[in-house]
């Protein structure tokens, strides 16, 4: 069955909406690196290990150690990008393809109206801009998950093998990237998992098949870093008071992409914000709709309605921030409000998607009255100018940042 027609005018708004914000996005991110990028102490590692992967052929950490604190992936990147300009341009591509495949997923499962908003929501993402200014894994991450999804996406709308050797290889590199890698794919095959259990093995296994192959990078390198190069870096150094301060910086964070929160409100009441992050994650659950623009110009075969597969994201988004909770808690992972912004990135684009999808439901509960339409317009309106502010006052901020240099490595 061939896809049904699409709307050209809807189409070539669309197209429109998304080249202009890609533009936009590109535009801060040349003013917010302009002058160069930045590095913190994580970046030193990544240079040097680069450095010696380009020198000696070998992953070293700078007291001439194996690399292994973090995966593999990105100072491979950056030994084959070879110099910090190419990389600041490998930044650059990673976040136009995070805009670009989130968008297009939009654009299947939201009402055309919120489609075209949400590429202005990803391009003045704070978030994404500050990870993209430093020399940091998040944004070739931010990329990968946005892809994986997308891809994902595809294979159980259309259950072409294509896609699903698509979506294993690149979810095959997320852990190989960001060990955080192994949280999203453990929340999207336990979402899959469930909605597909009713349909017995035949339909089980491609699943499983697609767990399997996507972690084994990742536990082979973590097989590697833990038992072969060196003795374990995890230990168990935190207690409960960190869990609920930990819960509260992303309860923070999360608020942060929605509203105007100030960071001054976050040292106070932990307790609030905690549950602050329960409500949000509670809000954004996607039930049960039928929005008929959404759904569009797709085939119906494993997920029959867009808030299915929301549902996956949503799943993935819970078991990331609740395996990020337990490793800031548990084990050497760093904590605090910076620290859960940069790690909560990747989240930024599924959360966007929901927060619109959640709009949308409630537009269409109320009837598409006028004084709704008129509220949602308004609240789009207010975020959209409260996301480009905030986005181009963190790239002057950003500008102002000592470039990095490439290390000389002996």
């Amino acid at each position: 069955m061939r896809p049904a027609p699409e709307n050209p005018r809807g189409a070539r708004w669309w197209g429109w909406s998304v080249a202009l914000a890609g533009l936009v996005q590109l535009a801060l991110f040349a003013l917010a690196t302009g002058p160069g990028l930045a590095g913190t102490a994580d970046s030193g590692y990544y240079l040097h290990a680069a450095g010696t992967l380009r020198a000696a052929g070998h992953l070293l950490h700078p007291d001439g150690s194996a690399y292994r604190y973090w995966p593999p992936l990105y100072p491979v990147l950056v030994a084959l990008s070879g110099s910090l300009g190419a990389l600041r341009l490998l930044h650059g591509a990673a976040l136009v393809i995070s805009l670009l495949a989130w968008s297009r997923l939009g654009r299947r499962l939201l009402p055309g109206a919120l489609a075209l908003v949400l590429p202005w929501l990803l391009a003045f993402g704070t978030p994404w801009l500050v990870v993209s200014k430093f020399v940091w894994g998040e944004t070739v991450f931010l990329a990968l998950f946005a892809g994986y999804a997308g891809a994902l996406f595809r294979w159980l709308r259309l259950g072409e093998a294509r896609w699903w050797w698509l979506a294993t290889a690149l979810g095959f590199l997320l852990p190989l990237q960001r060990t955080a890698g192994f949280f999203l794919l453990a929340g999207t095959a336990l979402a899959l998992l469930l909605t597909r259990r009713a349909g017995g093995w035949k339909r089980l296994l491609p699943v499983a098949g697609h767990a399997w192959l996507a972690v084994l990078g990742g536990v082979a390198w973590h097989v590697y870093a833990l038992l072969l190069a060196a003795p374990s870096v995890y230990r168990l150094n935190r207690g409960w008071p960190q869990f609920v301060s930990s819960a509260a910086d992303y309860g923070f964070v999360l608020s942060r992409w929605l509203l105007p929160v100030r960071a001054t409100w976050r040292p106070e009441l932990s307790w609030v914000w905690a549950l602050v992050l329960l409500g949000l994650l509670a809000l954004l659950w996607p039930r049960a709709a039928r929005l008929a623009t959404a759904d569009a110009g797709l085939r119906r075969t494993e997920l029959p309605e867009p808030h299915r597969f929301l549902r996956v994201l949503w799943m993935a988004t819970l078991v990331f921030l609740t395996m990020l909770l337990v490793s800031t808690t548990f084990t050497r992972s760093a904590a605090g409000l910076y620290d859960a912004e940069r790690y909560a990135s990747v989240l930024f684009g599924p959360a966007t998607l929901l927060a619109l999808w959640k709009l949308g439901r409630w537009l269409e509960a109320w009837g598409r009255r006028g004084r709704a339409s008129w509220l949602v317009t308004g609240f789009l309106a207010l975020w959209v100018a409260y996301s480009a502010g905030r986005s181009i006052s963190n790239a002057l901020a950003l500008r102002k940042l000592v470039p990095v240099e490439w290390p000389a490595v002996q």
